[in-house]
């Protein structure tokens, strides 16, 4: 089995490019996405690293800019912590997303949402040996 995961901080404006969303923030975006979305990933793209450590990675510099967060919210910009995870190979079991406490708080705090993408890459062969939970 193999788990392959990720988090990053999506947000989308009408009003702003991803380039002025970093000026107003004072965060360098890491990428852009479709329709400009100014994307926030962890800085190494360690596999290794636990969710946690990645929401850690993309939560804790934008907390000294939640004000200018909120202030983006108010004016229709979405905030969205995106978590994606592929699972891979046989014996990968039940998995469940987990977010703390303060960062939850935070996402409230800055009218934030919370997407989550899961996949499982397993094939129906190797489902099929694997006994469903008790």
């Amino acid at each position: 089995m193999r788990v392959e995961q990720l988090a990053a901080v999506w947000i989308r404006s009408d009003e702003l490019t991803p380039e002025e969303i970093t000026d107003l923030l004072g965060v360098r975006h890491s990428s852009t996405g479709p329709g400009d979305v100014w994307i926030l990933e962890p800085s190494v793209a360690d596999e290794a690293a636990s969710l946690d450590d990645q929401i850690a990675a993309v939560i804790n510099p934008l907390r000294v800019v939640a004000d200018k967060l909120s202030e983006l919210a108010e004016k229709g910009a979405e905030f969205e912590l995106l978590l994606t995870r592929s699972l891979l190979g046989p014996g990968v079991g039940m998995l469940c997303f987990m977010l703390d406490s303060p960062v939850i708080k935070f996402l409230a705090d800055v009218g934030g949402s919370v997407w989550f993408d899961e996949y499982d890459e397993t094939t129906e062969e190797s489902a099929m040996r694997t006994p469903p939970p008790a």
